[in-house]
């Protein structure tokens, strides 16, 4: 489908999830997908409902890129047809592969670019989809590295790519959808 610019005008500058696959004329499970593991830039507010913001301008990038790189938005096979999330204590499909430090750290230097050099707990929550109690013991358990400031717990964006590319982090046995959505990104399928 290519971009209409019609078809555009009647939705906001800033979209939801259900505006989302309306204009793209794609599934829940799809844009879902598409949205948890980055494809589509957002900004996730952690809300039960409403909780995706997609700006309009990134939709139309995604629409000119889907035509061209049709594979790179293809809904990976482990993903079930039920589009139920897979509950935390199951076990994830991962790639067969390991990956070198190197090429984990280039991956989250391009992928976390467009992000502020301090980042608080709420933008490493959305990060990496894990709870904030989570974030918060990596920090407490100086697994991360962070800092108080104003009452606040800050990390630089080096710390978290730090920790992002440790061996620790990726061999973590319960890992959210966006870790192994980033895991199979690295891997390229």
């Amino acid at each position: 489908m290519q971009y209409d610019p019609k078809e555009f005008k009647k939705y906001p500058e800033v979209m939801s999830k259900e505006q989302l696959y309306k204009v793209c004329h794609i599934a829940k499970r799809t844009a879902t997908y598409l949205l948890q593991s980055g494809l589509i830039p957002n900004t996730y507010s952690g809300k039960q409902t409403r909780c995706y913001q997609i700006k309009k301008n990134d939709v139309i990038a995604f629409l000119e890129d889907r035509e061209v790189n049709p594979d790179k938005y293809i809904l990976p096979k482990f993903l079930d047809n039920t589009g139920k999330k897979n509950p935390a204590y199951k076990i994830r499909i991962l790639p067969g592969e390991t990956f070198s430090r190197a090429k984990i750290r280039a991956f989250y230097e391009n992928d976390l670019k467009r992000e502020k050099d301090v980042l608080t707990v709420a933008d490493v929550v959305r990060i990496t989809g894990y709870r904030r109690t989570t974030v918060s013991s990596w920090v407490n358990n100086n697994r991360l590295n962070g800092f108080l400031t104003g009452g606040k717990l800050m990390i630089p964006k080096t710390y978290l790519l730090d920790f992002l590319s440790d061996g620790w982090y990726n061999s973590l046995t319960r890992k959210t959808q966006k870790h192994v959505f980033a895991l199979w990104r690295i891997a390229g399928k």
